[in-house]
């Protein structure tokens, strides 16, 4: 069923407005807060290159955390880096050392730095959520048997389980690989490609997972790319095979004039180019 057509950029009592899939009702970011009493994760997938997704977050970020003790968990950082990270919130290094040492987005000064900065300022934990990319780019050029040779020291920072079989989340990914022009990209590879990405997701949901049980009483605010967590699906569906008792709360974004199925996440947030 397709959601109906409605502005994301409206304020209400100066916040950003989210639309609830289910109901088809505008719901204000304190609304959206008290809603996230209920759950234990909130996802909001968010396009990478989009200024308002990111002012939403930063927006949500500062809502949850006032009302809740919060960890903010990051696709953008990886697991190797976290004990720079740590020391960067600490106060520990200067942000230049912290960006020499930990691998930043080419984005990062202008979509994601207020994000850590305001943690920094307010004491919440930022999770390096995902696995490094060096190791997501063996998977994808030769398969997850690569995984069995990777050192102790490398397997702390891959989800100790990652699990494939999900026939539409497979679907999904096939399709949207469809659009990249690669020649000679054999079947075979797209499954790598499919594999990596779901080391990507497993590594993530572990991550949170582990979070939640390290800071009992903490909810976690984790940012991803949409694909991850649309229809609850990558990382969210690795959670739930994980650790079936965690409550996630996905936030989807959608174009603006755009429409939406009800399916792609709990809320969607409307964003511009």
């Amino acid at each position: 069923m397709l959601g109906i057509l409605l502005s994301a950029m409206i304020t209400m009592k100066g916040g950003m407005v989210f639309i609830n899939t289910k109901t088809g009702k505008k719901v204000s970011q304190e609304e959206l807060v008290e809603t996230a009493d209920s759950y234990d994760v909130i996802i909001f997938g968010e396009k990478h290159d989009s200024k308002d997704c990111h002012l939403a977050e930063l927006a949500l970020l500062k809502g949850l955390s006032g009302k809740y003790n919060i960890i903010f968990s990051m696709e953008m950082f990886e697991r190797d880096v976290q004990g720079v990270l740590d020391e960067y919130l600490m106060g520990k290094i200067t942000e230049e050392e912290f960006l020499r040492k930990s691998r930043p987005w080419n984005n990062y000064k202008d979509d994601y730095r207020p994000q850590v900065e305001y943690c920094k300022t307010n004491n919440i934990p930022v999770l390096a959520s995902n696995v490094p990319r060096y190791i997501a780019s063996k998977v994808a050029k030769n398969g997850p048997g690569v995984l069995k040779s990777l050192s102790l020291k490398e397997r702390n920072f891959v989800a100790d389980t990652v699990f494939f079989e999900n026939p539409e989340y497979r679907e999904r990914f096939y399709n949207t690989m469809a659009h990249i022009n690669m020649p000679g990209f054999t079947s075979s590879m797209r499954e790598n490609y499919y594999k990596a990405q779901c080391l990507k997701d497993a590594t993530m949901a572990e991550s949170i997972i582990r979070a939640l049980e390290n800071k009992n009483g903490h909810k976690v605010f984790h940012i991803n790319g949409s694909f991850h967590s649309d229809y609850h699906l990558g990382v969210v569906w690795q959670i739930s095979k994980m650790a079936p008792q965690v409550k996630v709360l996905v936030i989807a974004p959608v174009e603006k004039g755009e429409k939406y199925d009800e399916n792609i996440g709990d809320f969607v947030f409307y964003y511009e180019k």
